[in-house]
């Protein structure tokens, strides 16, 4: 027989921006456009060996601060021109088999 009981869990309830101090409650469509960085310093680096770097930015001032770097691409227009691409495959002058849904 199992014996079920329920524990606590630690989960993010809020995330606060680091630059304008934005607080984005969980289950708000803000707290899911937030961006979290958490980098590990590597040898020789500005930030120090070894030390964590970490940032919470909402979606306002991530464009305000990395904008003009942002690379943002629509997924919908990547996937036709990969369907695209497919669509050039010929096995006859590929050689080969093109996998099927099945494979």
């Amino acid at each position: 027989m199992q014996i079920k009981d329920v524990r606590p869990e630690p989960f993010t309830s809020q995330i606060r921006c680091d630059r304008c101090g934005l607080v984005a409650e969980n289950g708000e469509s803000e707290f899911y456009e937030m961006t979290s960085i958490n980098a590990k310093a590597g040898y020789g680096s500005i930030f120090g060996d070894g030390n964590n770097v970490q940032v919470d930015l909402c979606q306002h001032c991530l464009k305000m601060t990395l904008g003009p770097w942002l690379r943002v691409t629509d997924p919908t227009e990547q996937d036709a021109r990969l369907r695209q691409r497919l669509s050039l495959f010929d096995p006859a002058q590929h050689g080969g088999e093109f996998p099927s849904r099945a494979d």
